[in-house]
């Protein structure tokens, strides 16, 4: 964005009268100006938060994925359900989590900025999406509880789809797409997920969250066939639900790409 050059103040000028100074002082910005000058600041701060966090959101999400892939390894003599559930979810957080978070944290930025309508929902959303993948994360890298990390993880996909997130989603995408402006060299459009398919993607959400849970839970009981039985179809159906669910997600965003190139 290009500033008029009425924000530019003038030079105050002093001359020297015969007993004391006499200051000139600048004209008083407009209110025209002084929204152009906000705008451009809040601009300004928004392409900076985009970058940061296009290096360090994703760069977090694939250490704890690192962490989740050591405590896979110590754990593969003694619980081989834990290993694959850890496993499973440092694939999925380092091939589809990590970028998908990036890119849906920047489309709630770039639609913030140009504050179009649902930009505060859709924010709120991501964010939450974000925190609970990230707590998930950090159970599973950090404690090593992996069905407890898997747990979260889902939660925060079903919470997503419930507060939502199909109607008043965005995406970002080239200057040309655009609904608005450009921030940060690219543009925001309104890409919304139909009601059937959103309601799918929840129900199979929640029907993993249930597995997880109930898997977890029964850790903390007496060691039973029965219970131990049940962990094991939990992580089971995890396993199969994120990484159906990762390698869907890496599919469709690759054909993305090729159809934005031609």
């Amino acid at each position: 964005m290009i500033i008029s050059a009425d924000v530019a103040s003038s030079l105050a000028s002093l001359s020297l009268s015969s007993s004391s100074f006499t200051r000139v002082l600048p004209p008083l910005a407009s209110k025209h100006t002084r929204a152009q000058t906000s705008i451009f600041r809040q601009s300004t701060n928004t392409n900076s938060n985009l970058q940061m966090n296009a290096a360090i959101l994703p760069t977090t999400y694939r250490l704890l994925a690192a962490g989740s892939v050591y405590r896979a390894i110590s754990l593969a003599t003694t619980d081989i359900s834990s290993t694959v559930v850890l496993l499973s979810t440092s694939i999925a957080a380092f091939v589809n989590l990590a970028p998908e978070a990036s890119m849906q944290l920047a489309s709630a930025k770039r639609a913030q900025t140009q504050k179009l309508k649902d930009s505060k929902a859709w924010r709120s959303i991501v964010r939450v999406k974000i925190v609970g993948q990230f707590m998930g994360l950090v159970l599973s890298a950090i404690g090593g509880f992996a069905l407890g990390g898997a747990s979260c993880c889902v939660a925060a996909d079903a919470a997503f789809w419930a507060l939502g997130a199909g109607d008043v989603r965005f995406q970002c995408c080239d200057d040309d797409e655009s609904e608005g402006g450009t921030v940060s060299g690219g543009g925001v459009k309104r890409a919304p997920v139909p009601g059937s398919v959103a309601r799918v993607l929840l129900s199979i959400n929640v029907a993993m969250l249930l597995s997880t849970l109930l898997g977890s839970l029964v850790m903390f009981g007496r060691q039973t066939k029965s219970s131990i039985l049940l962990r094991k179809v939990g992580a089971a159906l995890y396993c199969f639900g994120v990484l159906t669910q990762t390698i869907g997600d890496v599919t469709v965003r690759r054909r993305g790409k090729k159809e934005r190139m031609r």
